[in-house]
């Protein structure tokens, strides 16, 4: 298979040879290196285009270039398994602190048999009113 019909089922290019009439397959294939040249001139990066029925290729986007001293954000913390991050509470004190911190765990709060047996509203909400009648 010869390099050009490679390219032409490539997965990429498959789609600009579908957009241009096979007569302008060679102006296509002119073009896409042009381009190619023209982005790698300007320093890289993505690049929206437009292919025209004729072969026709414009550059209408271009984004920056990628620096190349690009580094990856230090992180702002420490890892959990760093001894700084350990604690000098005695474990008798741990599932007290616990209680509190966390009441569900432990079966709830002291308030829980008050609070299913008075309504969403509470005592004053809307169900504390009686209906009155209206005689003006």
């Amino acid at each position: 298979m010869s390099r050009f019909a490679r390219l032409r089922h490539h997965p990429r290019f498959s789609d600009y040879f579908d957009a241009v009439h096979p007569l302008f397959w060679l102006v296509l294939v002119w073009n896409l290196r042009r381009m190619i040249d023209q982005i790698d001139a300007r320093g890289g990066g993505d690049a929206l285009i437009s292919i025209f029925w004729w072969g026709g290729v414009s550059i209408d986007y271009l984004s920056d270039p990628v620096p190349s001293d690009h580094r990856s954000i230090a992180p702002s913390r420490k890892p959990w398994s760093d001894v700084s991050w350990a604690s000098s509470i005695p474990s008798e004190l741990l599932s007290e602190l616990r209680a509190l911190i966390c009441p569900r765990l432990n079966g709830g709060f002291e308030g829980k048999a008050f609070a299913l047996q008075t309504p969403r509203e509470g005592r004053m909400g809307a169900c504390a009113l009686t209906p009155h009648a209206d005689t003006s």
